[in-house]
């Protein structure tokens, strides 16, 4: 078991610390007051002033939500970039049609050989490729691998083995494979002037749709196609071939694909440019690899205006001048500031922007934004890349947000975690329904409050995960807990049941299973202390989402 999970336990004893003001930032007017009703400031928060006024007496909530642990691994920690905001360059624009990988092998002809070590190696790692198999048949398989080709590259053009050669002298000059029904069939080829003679049929053949999946990480140009083939066979006979390092066409045919997919969708992020022109100084961008996920992911970090000049005030009491935590023991608690962590970052940064002026002109307190986005280089409003974090991959994602993300920049922020919020929308909002609903397995304790968004739990995405069923049933995260002591804000539009009535069978709508879910937790809470809210706006599905998030900063929500 990977060191992230390890670092879940079972049932994390979380007293109800909570009084009735139970919500992140309730009994504080738009005012911004504290308890005293004197105004709250950055540099009063920084330097000790309680952001919360919700906090039962007594109640030391620093033991609960104290220093986050970080489970990153030694690449993961390498792979992590910290600099300026790069979304108004239109990074998507940048890498749309590149092949990164294909940029390494310009320069000659290159071949991929599979020993019989490699070949046997793939088959531990990869079991589920061979489900099905008796154990004497994969034994005869694994005594008869003999070491082949698996792919090639001709001055930074990719392709597969439609067309091959073996890598010893066996006195076989090449073959090439064609689709007979769903079989593929081999047809040997004899020499050189063979391969010339026969090429124009080949060609014919695998111009068909059929063979789609075969190509081979570059584009079908016929008369550069043949030209390179020639040249593979004769990089062969000449011996004047390099080697492709193991597993390199699988990643170039991703990649091909990928590019495909991004030459025909559209990757831009919804930007005001105005709006972040006037707030990229406030940003920090990072992006970090998971090997959970084997993603790369964008996040944006905004500060409001006069965060770092009252930490470098602060500077001989455990912050660094450049504003970086040196301690940050001495900065948790009250001395810090909450984060709302935003998912579905390519729609989130006129809200930034927003959010950023509600807190400048007083009417919200000061907040850390976080957004999380996936790379430029992918189509982020694609509910296929968002389903790969939210459905199929939550639990990954949330190791990240839990384990990785918060941890790491608990580092150089100074993060109350215990008001501090995760927000996600749609799909989004079906992930921050799973990350409450499993937040007490988690030693780590990043996030007091989510806020769940239309919850698109009648998705397709979202019926096809493995663990569907316990998704009603809360992932028993109620049944494990006799209290609550998470704060839980649930939105929707009044008007989006009828955008999705097809999609809900015999299930609630999203109206209905937001309001259900609110019931849901109150009922294990006293009843003078409700720990969810739920609220209908005039909307559909997303437009309400600014305003939304502007009420739930200001604390008028």
């Amino acid at each position: 078991m990977d060191m992230k999970k390890t670092a879940r336990i079972l049932a994390l004893a979380l007293c109800s610390i909570l009084s009735a003001q139970c919500f992140f930032m309730c009994g504080c007017s738009a005012k911004d007051k504290n308890n005293d009703g004197a105004a709250v400031s950055v540099a009063g928060l920084v330097a000790g002033e309680s952001l919360s006024s919700g906090l039962a007496p007594g109640k030391d909530l620093a033991a609960s939500y104290g220093p986050l642990t970080n489970h990153m691994t030694a690449k993961e920690l390498e792979s992590v970039t910290e600099g300026p905001l790069t979304v108004l360059d239109e990074p998507w624009n940048t890498n749309k049609g590149e092949n990164e990988k294909l940029a390494a092998y310009q320069d000659g002809v290159y071949f991929e050989i599979w020993e019989k070590e490699d070949l046997l190696r793939d088959i531990e790692e990869n079991p589920e490729s061979y489900q099905g198999w008796t154990e004497e048949e994969l034994e005869e398989y694994k005594a008869n691998l003999v070491s082949y080709i698996r792919g090639f590259v001709v001055d930074g053009r990719h392709y597969g083995t439609m067309i091959s050669l073996p890598p010893e002298d066996d006195g076989t000059y090449g073959w090439y494979s064609i689709l007979d029904g769903e079989n593929l069939t081999t047809r040997e080829i004899t020499d050189l002037s063979d391969l010339k003679e026969i090429f124009p049929q080949i060609l014919e053949e695998y111009e068909k749709d059929d063979y789609q999946y075969f190509y081979f990480g570059t584009d079908l140009d016929e008369e550069m196609w043949e030209k390179d083939i020639i040249r593979i066979f004769e990089a062969k006979q000449n011996q004047s071939y390099q080697k492709l390092p193991v597993g390199t066409s699988e990643q170039l045919v991703d990649e091909y694909f990928q590019t495909l997919m991004n030459q025909s969708e559209d990757l831009s992020w919804e930007l005001d440019k105005d709006q972040v022109e006037a707030i990229k100084n406030q940003v920090t961008e990072f992006t970090f690899y998971d090997a959970e996920l084997d993603r790369k992911l964008v996040v944006h970090v905004a500060i409001p205006k006069g965060y770092e000049s009252a930490r470098e005030a602060l500077s001989g009491d455990g912050v660094s001048a450049s504003g970086g935590v040196t301690d940050p023991a001495n900065l948790s608690g009250q001395s810090a500031l909450p984060a709302l962590v935003l998912t579905d970052a390519v729609w989130r940064f006129n809200d930034i922007a927003k959010l950023l002026k509600e807190m400048e002109e007083g009417r919200a307190k000061p907040q850390i934004l976080i957004s999380i986005g996936q790379d430029y280089s992918i189509c982020n409003s694609d509910n296929m890349e968002r389903s790969a974090l939210f459905c199929e991959g939550k639990d990954k994602f949330l190791d990240f947000i839990t384990d990785n993300l918060m941890p790491y920049l608990g580092e150089k922020y100074a993060i109350d975690y215990s008001n501090s919020t995760l927000f996600g929308h749609s799909l989004g909002g079906v992930f921050a329904h799973y990350a409450l609903c499993n937040s007490d397995r988690y030693e780590n304790q990043p996030f007091g409050c989510y806020i769940i968004g239309s919850p698109a739990f009648w998705s397709p995405y979202s019926r096809e995960m493995s663990d569907y069923e316990n998704q009603a049933d809360d992932y028993g995260y109620l049944d494990r807990n006799d209290t609550v002591s998470k704060r839980v804000f649930i939105t929707a539009g009044s008007d989006e049941d009828e955008d999705y009535e097809e999609y809900f069978e015999d299930g609630d709508s999203t109206t209905q299973s937001i309001a259900h879910l609110a019931e849901r937790i109150n009922a294990k809470c006293d009843p003078s202390c409700p720990m969810a809210k739920d609220k209908l706006y005039k909307s559909h599905h997303y437009q309400y989402i600014p305003d939304m998030l502007i009420e739930y900063v200001d604390g008028t929500f």
